[in-house]
């Protein structure tokens, strides 16, 4: 219940707050995530990638290398599922021994990606900033402190990835075949759903239906059943007095 009733105040507070610069540099984070998640997937499927940016108007891309079209289909798909779990990673193992590395572990990876592959200035400036609030977060020694930091992470990542799974591919898709709001989406993007159209032939809406659908059942596996066996463990331990 702890952790639950903080989610919930992390989560509103987020869509409160939700285009403010205060979430901003979040879910400039959660992008990194998904451009992680296509380059996990292209180092597994593909042959890897040659570089990857993030930009300050929470857009961003990488630039894989795939074997084959399947190669190329699983890349494409990398990005939004891979966003949800590790977000929902970074929640789950903070409850493990492993709860006091995910910060500075995350900051390395996204520093030495940067370094690495980043494709523009603003991509190596936000990894060098994350990783520095890091080690003031550390510096601090302060456990709750650092609990926070790592619940609103995780939560607003989860919650740009179902956001922008909704609202910048399902009903994007449907407001352009639709014409509701005059002029949104009369540009058509380059996204992950349009690419995966372009490769099945299937339309970029369905494919955002499917990735909300598996990213609801992700949440709901993790989070809420995670919920569920930490409590039979509690009532579990008091039984035995």
């Amino acid at each position: 219940m702890k952790y639950s009733g903080r989610y919930v105040v992390i989560l509103v507070s987020a869509v409160i707050m939700w285009n403010t610069i205060i979430i901003k540099p979040l879910k400039i984070f959660s992008v990194f995530l998904h451009e992680l998640g296509h380059s996990i997937m292209a180092v597994i499927f593909g042959y890897g990638i040659t570089g990857f940016s993030i930009n300050l108007d929470e857009s961003g891309y990488a630039i894989t290398l795939a074997k084959s079209g399947f190669s190329s289909f699983l890349i494409a798909s990398g990005g939004y599922l891979g966003s949800v779990l590790f977000a929902l990673l970074i929640l789950k193992l903070k409850k493990t021994f492993a709860g006091k590395y995910i910060l500075g572990a995350s900051a390395i990876l996204l520093l030495g990606m940067s370094i690495a592959y980043g494709k523009s200035l603003f991509t190596i400036i936000y990894a060098a900033i994350f990783a520095g609030l890091a080690l003031i977060i550390y510096m601090l020694k302060n456990d709750k402190v650092y609990d926070w930091v790592v619940d609103i992470i995780g939560v607003v990542g989860v919650t740009y990835a179902v956001y922008d799974t909704f609202v910048d591919t399902i009903l994007l898709e449907i407001n352009r075949k639709l014409g509701i709001v005059p002029g949104w989406g009369a540009s058509r993007a380059t996204t992950d759903a349009v690419q995966l159209e372009k490769m099945t032939h299937i339309p970029a809406v369905v494919w955002g239906i499917l990735w909300l659908i598996v990213a609801c059942c992700i949440i709901y596996s993790v989070m809420l059943t995670g919920g569920r066996k930490r409590t039979a463990a509690a009532r579990g331990r008091r039984s035995t007095f």
